[in-house]
Parts: C-alpha cells; structure tokens; sequence
C-alpha cells in the first residue's frame, strides 16, 4: 500500500510540474487574458446566501433535510460595521421526502432541494434588505446534472428551481443589486479546452494567475447551451477566475450584467482575510449558520421509524462488518 500510495504521489507531483509549465507557457503567449485586480476599501452592503443539507436513504423513501441563510456584512473603508442574520442565525431547517426514488434520481432531489431553499432565501433577503452585492455560494446557473429526465416526478420540482432563478435574476436587476455567484472547487474545464489542456481551470489557474490577478471575463457556456432550460439564463452571465491568495487556490465567480472589473476588487478585498483560506468572510458566516449537525437527521430518522414503521436499509442496521 505504502509503495503505491508513492507512486501515485510520484505521478501527481509531475503532472503538476508539466502543468505548470504549460501554464506559465500559456500565459507568456496570451497575456491578454490576464488582468490585475485593483483591491479598494469597500463601503457597501453585501449579502450571502448558503445552505445546509443532510440526506438519508430508507425503505420507500429519500429524506432531505434542508435550510438555507443569508448573511448580510456592512461595510464601511473596509471595516465591518454591522451584520444581519436572515431569517435568523439558527432557523429551524425544512424537512421533504420522496417515494422509492432511483439512486440517480434521489441524488438530483437533493440537489433541487437545496437550491429552491437557497434561491427562495436570495429572494426574500433582496427584498427585505436591498443590499449592493449578493454573493450566492456556487452557480447562477443549474448544473446538467441537476435536470431530472422528461418524465421523471421531479420535474414539477425542477420548474420551479427554473422560475426561482429569473425571478433572482429579475429582482436583482430591479433593486440595482449585483448578483454573483462564487464558487470555491469548479470543474469547469472551459478555459483548459481553450488553452489545449486537459485539467479543471481551478487547478490551470492556480499556475497560469498570480496573487492578485484575474482572468479576462468569459461567456457562461462553451459552445450551445446544453438544453434550452438554462439558454436564456446562462446568455447574461459572465464568468472569471481570480486568484486573491498566492496560498490558496482560485476562485471561479460568475456576474449577471455587471462590470467585471468592480466585481473583481470587491472580491479580491473581500477574499483577503487569510493567506491559506481566500473566501470572502460573509460567505464563510453564511456557511457556518446554514450548516446542520448530523444528530438532527438522526433524531427525524428515529422519530420516523418509531411513528411510522419504516425501516432503514439493512446495510445499515447489519450487526457485524
């Protein structure tokens, strides 16, 4: 195991060393796509949405316990001076279950689940509160894999997510609110492809940017959209890599009608609080409220087997290992 566990450490370390050279290659070849960040002390209002999820699988039924929380930090040069929990630092979490629902299935639940909970959270929060940035923790745009098949029961529930995010994205616009989305670990390989490579662009920017430096901002999809679902939410959207810390990885952020260079310094200056974690702070509160304790499922699961008569999956009631 050990001599393995080497191998494989050995294989990694030389892949990164070519891939940073590719990189720094890349770089010298397209400086274009390379912009400096102009951090600024913040005087504003800005808001973060998260959420909180925990899921359990039992005989006949997929439960999903979920709750969303927005957090909202006052700035003044810089310097925090207040912060608003909404709807409260704790809130009670939504409980929503599913009959016999496939794996792949029960795994698109969740995700829906927990993006109607954020997007109506984002929604309540922008007109309660009108703050000048909302920052909503991932994407603007729902994944491929969060469509669930045409005939699939999870399609009402899917529509609704769909018309959750215009409404987002309509309200932001009424209220002069820019609407971000930030995401700490993409996938993405759009600007890899772009530049010949075969790696996510969060691990080619963490060697093609420097601290403190973007990318040239992009359009959301690669080539067609990939159903006509999230064509025209995805056409408004522009997407950037931005690397605040030379300790830590970059970050993928997406803007919906926004200058990108203004969404960048508030970012970076936002991002700035450690060297080895560059996240903004509000959207770290944000996580740290929405976050549920494994105890709770675990107390709804006992309540439900002694109230209803369900069983859990044998797997997991086994005596032995």
């Amino acid at each position: 195991m050990r001599e393995r566990i080497a191998e494989l450490a050995k294989e990694i370390k030389s892949t990164y060393d070519s891939l940073r050279e590719k990189a720094r290659a890349a770089r010298s070849s397209n400086p274009s796509l390379i912009l400096k960040v102009q951090r600024a002390p913040i005087s504003l209002s800005v808001c973060a949405v998260d959420g909180g999820l925990l899921a359990q699988r039992m005989h006949g039924a997929d439960i999903v316990v979920s709750r969303a929380v927005a957090v909202i930090f006052d700035y003044k040069d810089s310097n925090l001076r207040s912060c608003i929990r909404f709807p409260s630092k704790s809130p009670a979490p939504d409980i929503e279950m599913k009959n016999s629902l496939e794996e792949h299935e029960a795994v698109v639940f969740r995700s829906l689940v927990r993006l109607k909970q954020e997007l109506a959270c984002a929604i309540a929060v922008l007109e309660k509160y009108q703050p000048k940035i909302l920052l909503m923790d991932g994407s603007l745009v729902p994944l491929p894999s969060d469509r669930p098949a045409e005939d699939s029961e999870l399609r009402p529930l899917y529509g609704e997510v769909i018309k959750l995010y215009g409404r987002l994205y309509d309200l932001s616009k009424t209220k002069n609110c820019i609407l971000c989305g930030v995401i700490k670990d993409s996938r993405s390989k759009k600007l890899s492809k772009q530049l010949g490579m075969d790696c996510s662009d969060t691990l080619l920017c963490n060697f093609f940017l420097d601290e403190g430096e973007r990318t040239e901002a992009m359009g959301y999809f690669e080539g067609k959209p990939p159903n006509p679902d999230v064509a025209s939410l995805g056409e408004r959207i522009k997407i950037f890599y931005i690397k605040p810390s030379r300790n830590d990885l970059p970050l993928r952020v997406e803007t919906m009608d926004a200058d990108a260079d203004y969404v960048a310094s508030v970012i970076g200056t936002l991002s700035a609080i450690s060297e080895n974690f560059a996240y903004p702070a509000v959207l770290i509160e944000a996580d740290m409220c929405a976050a549920l304790d494994p105890s709770e499922m675990e107390s709804i699961e006992s309540s439900l087997l002694s109230l209803s008569g369900m069983k859990p999956l044998r797997r997991n009631t086994r005596p032995f290992r």
